[in-house]
């Protein structure tokens, strides 16, 4: 499987296609060589965290 991957240079930003073994590694942009390290799994959705429920006042 393959996905794509966006340089972080500022002044690059292109979007490369890489492999499936090569999630967690680092990779070099086709054009200007800057390092992108490869993320891990697939976004998730992951379930907005609430704030902690209040504790009831002690008299």
């Amino acid at each position: 499987m393959v996905f794509a991957v966006q340089c972080p240079n500022a002044s690059c930003k292109k979007y490369q296609l890489v492999e499936e073994h090569d999630r967690g590694k680092v990779v070099n942009c086709l054009l200007c060589k800057t390092p992108i390290r490869v993320g891990g799994g697939a976004p998730s959705a992951s379930k907005p965290q609430q704030p902690p429920a209040a504790k009831p006042r002690q008299p």
